[in-house]
């Protein structure tokens, strides 16, 4: 099995690769070649017995110079190249290629694990989301017949190349293929459609779809398909990186019911909490995808409030705020909002200057915007002060109020009682799946100006209150090492 190739690792080899006669820029062309010719030559049953000479080997690399460039070295230096370029993972070194999430990973890891357990044939679509795990998909399933659906010619080729056992497609293809799958992972956007038909009749698919998509009027054929199918087991929200993705999950068989819920990859590994389990024939005559609806429905509190029209879901956090997106920055120095800045009681006074250049993106939180900062299984927020301004650091969003709302008024509405329910249903395991997508769509109690205002300035009171019990709290533990380490006993 190809290990896992560590920064170091990846110096090393390419270190390795330059004294053989490969430099950087041709490694993965090298990786392409040898895995080919491994490939072609030991399909060759005299050679599975007999191996393959140097001179074979190297007669056999020039001919694939028309497409790969030719080898410049000699023979025997050609071998350690050759054996050098089967050892290491091809993606670490493909062009372009980006780290890959750790979220992204886990989600692949499950995805790949679900194949481990199903039938011989296997599909992977959208791999362009997933590329640099690709080696470890094809390592694990090694015993599989395994099938990847690109959207990149470029890169059918690529992997064409350098997975030669696979079978290679373009994502177009896929309607009409004619081969039956026991498992497919299906990533997709764009005007994505259902691969149902092509599973077998045991087979089982995970569907990863941007949730915004699920719901949009493209899908309604989909939706209503996989509604009268019956095979839908699973529907879950999740987060990947800060964006919103639907994690649907279908059967075999028909499923008695759906389980609905939130998912998350965040702590390296597949995590759910579930939320509400329905019968099939109630999803079916519920005629409903809103992700939401299921989910408070499986708080008792939340239901409570929602039925007794207290809440009303149609007016949102939404309704009286925004995201605050990336755009270009003016350039010149601003400090660094990082989610450990941001307290319950202010923002902290260590935040770390950086110089931006003019036109470069970024997210600037501007005084009266709202802060928020996840990390783990927190959830901090705290409204900028005015005339001050931050770039936000890694897990740090912000909202921005569209009219009469004030994030302070927000942040006293998400921090109490009713605001910690909602926010409690983007759990998932040991941290949150949040996205700002998900956290508009909460609920939020419709007000007057003078409800506002009265809010507002409770909220403001109270957080100055407590960022002073705080401040006194630094001091007296400074102060105690005087106190209890600077004099004798009395």
């Amino acid at each position: 099995m190809i290990p896992v190739m560590t920064a170091e690792d990846i110096h090393d080899a390419t270190e390795t690769f330059a004294r053989y006669g490969v430099p950087a820029d041709r490694i993965f062309s090298e990786i392409m070649r040898a895995r080919y010719l491994d490939y072609v030559l030991f399909q060759n049953p005299e050679n599975q017995q007999y191996g393959v000479s140097i001179e074979d080997l190297y007669e056999n690399m020039k001919k694939t110079s028309d497409t790969l460039g030719l080898y410049e070295g000699d023979a025997d230096t050609y071998v350690r190249a050759y054996t050098l370029a089967l050892r290491v993972d091809p993606m670490a070194f493909a062009p372009d290629m980006e780290k890959g999430e750790d979220d992204v990973r886990a989600l692949v890891e499950e995805a790949t694990s679900r194949a481990k357990e199903a039938g011989t044939t296997v599909l992977f679509t959208g791999v362009e989301h997933y590329l640099p795990f690709v080696s470890r998909i094809f390592d694990t399933l090694s015993d599989k017949r395994l099938a990847f659906a690109v959207k990149d010619k470029v890169w059918k080729k690529r992997l064409q190349l350098v997975f030669p056992r696979c079978r290679l497609m373009m994502a177009d293809e896929l309607p009409e293929d004619t081969v039956s799958y026991d498992y497919i992972f299906q990533f997709g956007e764009g005007g994505s459609h259902s691969l149902s038909h092509l599973l077998k009749d045991t087979g089982v698919m995970d569907v990863i779809l941007p949730y915004g998509e699920l719901l949009s009027p493209e899908m309604e054929k989909d939706r209503s398909l996989w509604a009268r199918e019956g095979k839908l087991s699973s529907y879950e929200d999740m987060a990947l990186g800060d964006e919103e993705f639907a994690f649907l999950r279908f059967g075999s068989t028909t499923s008695d019911s759906i389980s609905f819920g939130t998912a998350s990859f965040g702590n390296g590994q597949y995590e759910s909490t579930r939320a509400l389990e329905l019968p099939q024939d109630s999803f079916r005559e519920a005629d409903e995808w809103n992700i939401d609806v299921f989910i408070y429905n499986g708080s008792p509190a939340l239901q409570t409030m929602l039925a007794g029209n207290i809440l009303d879901m149609d007016y949102s956090i939404g309704t009286g705020f925004r995201e605050i997106g990336e755009t270009e920055l003016p350039g010149g120095t601003v400090p660094v909002l990082s989610a450990s800045n941001i307290r319950d009681y202010g923002i902290s006074s260590d935040t770390e200057p950086v110089l931006t250049e003019k036109g470069q993106k970024g997210i600037l939180l501007q005084g009266g915007d709202l802060a928020i900062a996840v990390s783990g299984d927190e959830i901090h927020m705290i409204p900028v002060p005015e005339g001050q301004e931050f770039l936000a650091g890694e897990g740090v969003y912000g909202l921005r109020s569209q009219g009469k709302y004030t994030s302070w008024y927000l942040k006293l509405y998400l921090d109490g009682p009713v605001g910690r329910l909602f926010l409690d249903t983007m759990k998932a395991g040991r941290g949150y799946a949040f996205t700002l997508s998900r956290l508009l769509r909460i609920p939020m109690p419709q007000a007057g100006d003078g409800t506002i205002r009265k809010a507002d300035g409770l909220c403001r009171e109270t957080v100055h209150q407590l960022a002073a019990a705080q401040e006194n709290w630094r001091l007296a533990k400074r102060n105690s090492v005087g106190l209890m380490m600077g004099h004798g006993k009395e």
